[in-house]
């Protein structure tokens, strides 16, 4: 009996041990504000670098703007999207138009309230990594005419 008791204690600690790991690690996975700010910033210091040509880079995935759930997006000066590291059939769209899942003009507030020290704009989006809508918040800076942004999911 001793055995099984002690064969039970066992499972229950694995259980547990696989149920804590599948709760941290999502979070662990997540990009964090620093890291958003931080590829913005990457991705600003390329387009100062080789002019257009970054948003070639930004559009790859193997760019090096895409990092788990976060990836750079950027409007040009017509507003229109020019790059956009998780979903480039979006390239060309007008960002004033775009609106998220529960119909918030964030495109609109992006280009309105981005400036060259950088603000945050919250909205809904589909998460790229597990495929479901989440909250959302985008570091959006203004650059030589250019919007470059990347969030964070909540």
């Amino acid at each position: 009996m001793r055995s099984g008791v002690r064969m039970s204690l066992r499972m229950l600690l694995v259980v547990v041990a696989i149920a804590t790991c599948g709760a941290v690690t999502p979070a662990l996975a997540a990009g964090t504000p620093d890291e958003a700010k931080a590829m913005v910033a990457k991705a600003i210091a390329l387009y100062r670098d080789v002019g257009a040509e970054a948003f070639h880079a930004i559009n790859r995935p193997d760019g090096g703007f895409r990092d788990r759930d976060l990836y750079v997006f950027v409007f040009g000066p017509d507003n229109r999207l020019v790059a956009h590291g998780a979903d480039v059939s979006l390239l060309g769209q007008d960002a004033v138009a775009l609106k998220d899942m529960d119909g918030r003009p964030f495109g609109r507030a992006m280009v309105e309230t981005a400036t060259a020290d950088g603000t945050w704009v919250d909205y809904k989006w589909l998460n790229p990594e597990t495929g479901k809508t989440a909250a959302k918040s985008s570091w959006v800076v203004q650059a030589d005419g250019y919007i470059f942004g990347c969030g964070i999911y909540k």
